[in-house]
């Protein structure tokens, strides 16, 4: 092995599977599904992970009367909720963080935009961006003079935005109100606060897998986790 190669093949050993992972990417869609690769591999020895998404800035490139206009910085058509997801899952690998909507307008039939995402950890640590379903309408626009406020195709679309995945040991997400212990009053938030949310955007109280959902399921895990968090 030549001197060159020596701190070459030491980089290359440093840069194996990390405990945590923080990378910015940019991805770009003209209708068609998404798959972004993670170059940091993650360890998969954990017993828990979690996932911060959080969207930079979108852009689109849009078109009017045969014409291309963009891009466009469309970062409040996200959603709020939508710009920053965090969500944790439990090991072991393969895992994945759910999937998630994104849908603006919320009341529109057929909306400007929609796509639904996911991120997934296979049994070697490899991480995945997939987004599928992408759907790209029209939307009311500004493109100035001569034009003025116009219905305009969207045509395309970049997302540049940051993943952060990191392990978790001993979490307790049974422990609803942080006092060290899972207990009756963990239980009764969990019954005040039955059922769906639609539209929340913030954590819900009692929604210990984060599924936006208070039920059943929530019910067993407060249960299955009774008495004091691990240390």
């Amino acid at each position: 092995m030549s001197l060159t190669m020596i701190p070459l093949a030491g980089m290359l050993f440093l840069a194996g599977p990390l405990p945590s992972i923080s990378e910015d990417f940019s991805i770009t869609t003209s209708g068609q599904n998404i798959l972004w690769e993670c170059p940091t591999v993650i360890q998969t020895d954990g017993t828990f992970y979690e996932m911060l998404y959080t969207v930079n800035s979108a852009t689109v490139m849009v078109s009017y009367g045969g014409f291309g206009f963009g891009p466009y910085d469309v970062t409040d058509m996200i959603p709020p909720e939508n710009i920053v997801t965090w969500q944790p899952s439990p090991a072991p690998m393969p895992l994945d963080f759910m999937w998630h909507e994104v849908i603006t307008p919320a009341d529109a039939d057929p909306p400007s935009l929609y796509y639904r995402w996911v991120v997934e950890i296979d049994g070697s640590g490899n991480i995945t961006w997939r987004g599928e379903d992408v759907f790209l309408g029209e939307a009311e626009y500004d493109l100035g003079w001569p034009f003025g406020t116009v219905v305009v195709q969207i045509e395309e679309g970049t997302i540049n935005a940051n993943l952060e995945i990191y392990q978790v040991e001993n979490p307790c997400y049974e422990d609803v109100n942080a006092d060290g212990t899972v207990d009756v009053s963990d239980l009764l938030t969990v019954i005040d606060n039955w059922g769906p949310c639609d539209g929340c955007t913030e954590e819900i109280p009692g929604d210990v897998n984060y599924d936006d959902i208070v039920d059943v399921t929530d019910l067993l895990k407060i249960v299955g986790s009774w008495g004091p968090c691990p240390g």
